[in-house]
């Protein structure tokens, strides 16, 4: 996917704790809670302070979320949390196979005899990855190559 069609952060709203709520240029919309990256991470630990964890802003024309003390996190990682939380790991493994084999939207929409929408929709968690789309790309990573 080039970056110019990748999903971008609209707007950010700090809710209760260490929870946000993200909003993509796509149209989605998650709740994200990053307690978990505040625990483990030195670098994100600020942000368990109410004051600080409410100067989250989109910067860099939607390519990063960032914060007053320096914590940021690239729009595309984000998303992906994002989709981990909401229970859509199908959709993570099919970005991570995307990106292994370097496809555009177009080329893989090629590969597996789909629409380019259709491999978008699978990418940004918008729709659920079908099995056999995920056996597809099984079989590619082994070896196979879709018939032409």
């Amino acid at each position: 996917m080039s970056k110019s069609t990748a999903p971008r952060l609209e707007s950010v709203r700090t809710l209760s704790g260490v929870t946000l709520e993200v909003r993509y240029t796509h149209g989605r919309q998650f709740i994200i809670d990053l307690s978990a990256l505040a625990d483990e991470f030195d670098a994100f630990a600020p942000l368990k302070n109410p004051e600080q964890f409410v100067t989250a802003q989109v910067t860099d024309w939607g390519w990063t979320l960032e914060w007053e003390c320096g914590a940021s996190l690239d729009s595309d990682r984000v998303l992906e949390m994002a989709m981990e939380q909401a229970g859509l790991q199908a959709n993570i493994e099919f970005r991570h196979w995307q990106d292994r084999h370097h496809f555009t939207l177009s080329a893989a929409a090629d590969v597996l005899g789909l629409t380019r929408r259709t491999v978008s929709q699978y990418r940004t968690g918008s729709r659920p990855i079908p099995k056999v789309v995920g056996l597809a790309c099984r079989a590619i990573d082994m070896g196979a190559h879709a018939p032409s």
